[in-house]
């Protein structure tokens, strides 16, 4: 392998590929990034054997070949050196050697033929949606997924197809996260269903811009999801499991239906969660008369609380909550109004828009 690149674009495409790559792995190689050239492209590679991210640049090269070496090193190489240079790469058995005006950095290699690459996959489904709308599915639901728990089925996020609906669900068993995307057409993969890894979809949600309204394709396999964007290509294994029973995890009723101003609100909920308890966040909530009453203490025997008019007219009604579990849900809801469904001290609450019910929050109650 032998071509000259600008340091701009090889540092570009390393922090494409960089976030699927494990900085300690048993595993040497998985440490490392692969790349190749062939037929005037460089490609680039990461991967942690459950996600791929893949990159590829069209360019002129003086001799094809492929090999890997260290992706931390890499990476901060072409950090280090100045924005405006250009950068001879060549390999020589194994080495790699990068080369400035007045630099020269020589790294060691693995085996490329020794990396284990996801290509030979059997895509039987695929599914089309605007770019911006599968990134808003994404960052609605993604935090409340559980981060290495025993029920592995919990640590990703579950992808629902059916009709023209494609919804993402999350949840850690204390709350729960549901978003919906309406389609004017019904879905390809209309009966689908998968749970993408937490990890893949962090990495996703990363890739995703917000503000294109581009369609964008899944290509789905009964192990594997893949979305291919401009010159980046990202691969995930999916979770092989049964996803509990959600809906059954949504109250279909509630006594009480309580409109809040959210910026008041989250920012109430803000000032009093500073003196809760660190460990288990516990706030409690009192409801009498038009008022709702913010309450929180902490093992010093510090208390804070705080009052805010609400539209509660029934008996007094006291529950408690984790608040983080409340200003993440809050934080997502993209509304000037939010209402919170509840019905007494034991059901969990409805967290949704008030004009829009596509995103929906479930949060348990805790006893203080």
């Amino acid at each position: 392998m032998k071509l000259t690149i600008s340091r701009d674009t090889l540092l570009e495409q390393v922090n494409h590929v960089i976030g699927a790559i494990e900085k300690k792995h048993t595993k040497k190689i998985l440490e490392n990034i692969y790349i190749s050239v062939k037929d005037n492209k460089l490609s680039f590679v990461g991967t942690d054997l459950e996600i791929e991210l893949s990159s590829d640049v069209e360019i002129k090269a003086d001799e094809e070949g492929a090999t890997t070496t260290s992706a931390k090193k890499m990476l901060d190489i072409c950090k280090a050196l100045p924005s405006d240079c250009f950068i001879l790469m060549e390999t020589d058995e194994n080495r790699l050697y990068l080369k400035g005006v007045r630099s020269r950095f020589e790294l060691t290699t693995l085996p490329s033929e020794d990396y284990p690459l996801l290509d030979d996959i059997d895509f039987n489904n695929e599914i089309t949606i605007p770019e911006k709308s599968l990134k808003e599915l994404f960052d609605n639901t993604a935090f409340s997924m559980a981060n290495q728990d025993v029920r592995y089925y919990l640590n990703g996020l579950y992808l629902e197809i059916s009709g023209n609906i494609i919804k993402t669900v999350t949840t850690d068993g204390h709350r729960l996260a549901v978003s919906k995307y309406e389609s004017d057409t019904a879905m390809s993969g209309s009966g689908s269903s998968l749970i993408i890894p937490r990890k893949g979809v962090l990495e996703l949600s990363r890739l995703l811009d917000g503000t294109s309204e581009l369609p964008l394709t899944l290509y789905l396999s009964d192990n594997h999801i893949r979305i291919q964007k401009n010159n980046i290509r990202f691969t995930s294994k999916l979770i092989d499991g049964k996803y509990p029973d959600y809906q059954a995890a949504i109250p279909v009723s509630s006594t009480y239906h309580i409109e809040l101003d959210r910026l008041v609100f989250r920012d109430t909920l803000a000032r009093v969660a500073i003196l809760s308890n660190e460990k288990f966040r516990g706030i409690r909530l009192r409801f009498f008369e038009g008022v709702m009453t913010l309450h929180s203490t902490n093992p010093e025997k510090e208390m804070a609380e705080e009052e805010i008019d609400v539209n509660y007219a029934g008996e007094m009604l006291e529950i408690g909550f984790n608040v983080s579990y409340l200003l993440d849900a809050v934080n997502h809801l993209n509304s000037n109004t939010i209402v919170l469904h509840i019905s007494n001290p034991d059901s969990s609450a409805l967290l949704s828009a008030m004009d829009d019910e596509s995103t929906k929050y479930v949060v348990m109650p805790i006893r203080l």
